[in-house]
């Protein structure tokens, strides 16, 4: 009878109950220890979960080195504690410093674009300016030719042909035809 006993205690069953209470942790961190360790999730007869002894000792290493993993170091003076706003001076200033010489930075090179696409502007409007105005003055020639042409049209057409190759001017007093 003792054998059996201690067959039994080998081959205990433990629960997720159980397993949850030994390692004090939720059934989203057993899976999670499970996939880690992969251990395959078995069902006795009645359909119900279980882990062996073996199973229980994997879960409890691994969670003993997931435990060491989250510890972190106590954080330091100057960095920011959770739930409180306290932030050295030395970082507030070190911060605004490095703002300002990237607002410097951005804006020297805004200016150099800036300056150097508008280098070539100005002479680019003044011969806009001196086209224009040429353009005015091609404009009041053309029309003063206008009026010249208009002029000698009409004293060509006021020379009329008579016999043996001869033109007679003529005025609209004149004109006889």
């Amino acid at each position: 009878m003792g054998i059996s006993m201690v067959e039994k205690i080998e081959n205990k069953e433990f629960s997720p109950k159980e397993i949850r209470e030994m390692l004090g942790i939720d059934n989203a961190q057993i899976q999670e220890l499970c996939k880690m360790a992969d251990i395959k999730l078995k069902k006795n007869h009645r359909g119900l979960t279980y882990f062996t002894q073996d199973d229980a000792k994997t879960l409890k290493a691994y969670s003993s080195k997931k435990k060491m993993q989250y510890v972190t170091p106590a954080p330091s003076k100057n960095v920011v504690l959770k739930g409180t706003n306290s932030i050295s001076s030395a970082s507030i200033v070190q911060l605004v410093d490095t703002l300002r010489n990237i607002e410097k930075s951005m804006t020297e090179k805004i200016t150099a674009v800036l300056d150097e696409k508008l280098d070539g502007m100005d002479d680019v409007v003044m011969e806009l300016i001196r086209v224009k105005t040429e353009n005015e003055t091609m404009r009041f020639k053309i029309n003063e030719l206008n009026k010249e042409n208009y002029r000698l049209k009409k004293e060509v057409n006021s020379f009329k042909k008579v016999p043996f190759g001869f033109y007679a001017k003529t005025t609209p007093e004149t004109n006889l035809f």
